[in-house]
């Protein structure tokens, strides 16, 4: 999950909570299952309210939209608008450090590996040792154990065991190399790495329920709406990445900000988690480190002491090499 697409998800799920209400009004009987259990309510509403239910939703379009929309206005509807999103400070990690990596094939994002070594002719292939004589290159020195002989024609290949002095490597004994011409020596590790990073935020958005005419409709229109986050609220919403959902809802008012007279609206205003994340620049693994250093022509590490024992163990042995801090 990158950046968490709100409005669309929950104009989604408000979208498929009315289409399955309308294919199984069934449900709306329990909606409003007050209007028979309840003594009182049914005395004066029964059947006949919960009957008018499931002709206004079956008898209406009910269209859904993203608020501040500037075509013409239908009714009823249900508007979406985004609200808030906070990054929950108590929830952040040191750097929006997470445990995923993961990992990209090359041509995936445009970073072709390059080649150990280009190309090359090999010079001489001993099939009892294993042992091919490749030509003199400035990158032999990089060659490992695990890296790769390929046949550039045919992307056959074959894993390195090991290199021997005079531009020599190892392939396994009685490999076949055919009839192949050129050969290249590619990385052992063929692909590129990305450490992933997320960031908890609180968003909040509001769900307006608008009618023109009989504010009563607006009853019904109010509950589908609610009814339908509150039960497609694990399967429509959490497993959408919006987690810990919950509901305010407003009074209903005469709304004034459409052109048309007598709108009727209540709102709901929807709150919860959202997880987003970001993957940092695609890296490969190290799999030669060059410390050759080209002014002193010496090779080794080099660790900078006010105090240089030339006699020390490590300086014998050719551990490392310490030099004086520059002033």
């Amino acid at each position: 999950m990158s950046i968490f697409s709100g409005d669309v998800i929950i104009k989604l799920a408000v979208e498929l909570g009315l289409e399955d209400l309308k294919n199984n009004t069934w449900v709306v009987e329990d909606i409003f299952s007050d209007f028979i259990e309840n003594p009182l309510l049914s005395q004066k509403y029964g059947m006949k309210e919960i009957q008018n239910a499931k002709d206004f939703i079956l008898n209406n379009k009910i269209n859904v939209f993203m608020a501040h929309r500037l075509d013409k206005e239908e009714f009823p509807c249900v508007t979406i608008a985004m609200g808030s999103s906070n990054e929950d400070k108590t929830l952040s990690t040191l750097g929006d450090q997470d445990i995923d990596v993961e990992e990209y094939d090359p041509e995936d994002i445009g970073k072709p590996i390059p080649w150990i070594i280009s190309p090359f002719e090999i010079v001489n292939y001993d099939s009892s040792t294993g042992i091919v004589t490749i030509p003199k290159s400035d990158s032999f020195k990089y060659i490992n154990e695990g890296m790769i002989l390929v046949d550039v024609e045919t992307g056959n290949a074959w894993v390195i065991k090991g290199k021997k002095t005079g531009n020599k490597i190892l392939i396994d004994i009685d490999a076949d190399l055919g009839d192949a011409q050129r050969f290249g020596i590619a990385p052992k590790y063929r692909g590129y790495r990305a450490k992933r990073e997320r960031i908890i935020s609180q968003e909040s958005y509001s769900i307006g329920c608008h009618v023109h005419g009989d504010p009563s409709n607006l009853l019904f229109l109010f509950a589908f709406v609610k009814y339908a986050l509150l039960r497609y609220r694990e399967g429509l919403l959490e497993y959408n990445n919006f987690q810990l959902s919950s509901l305010n809802c407003s009074e209903m008012v005469k709304n004034g900000s459409f052109q048309a007279e007598n709108v009727f609206s209540r709102f709901i205003t929807l709150t919860g988690q959202v997880e987003e994340s970001w993957i940092k620049t695609p890296f490969r693994k190290i799999e030669a480190i060059d410390m050759y250093d080209s002014e002193t022509e010496t090779t080794g590490i080099k660790i900078i002491s006010q105090e240089m024992d030339v006699n020390s163990e490590e300086a014998l042995n050719d551990l490392w090499v310490t030099i004086k801090d520059k002033p």
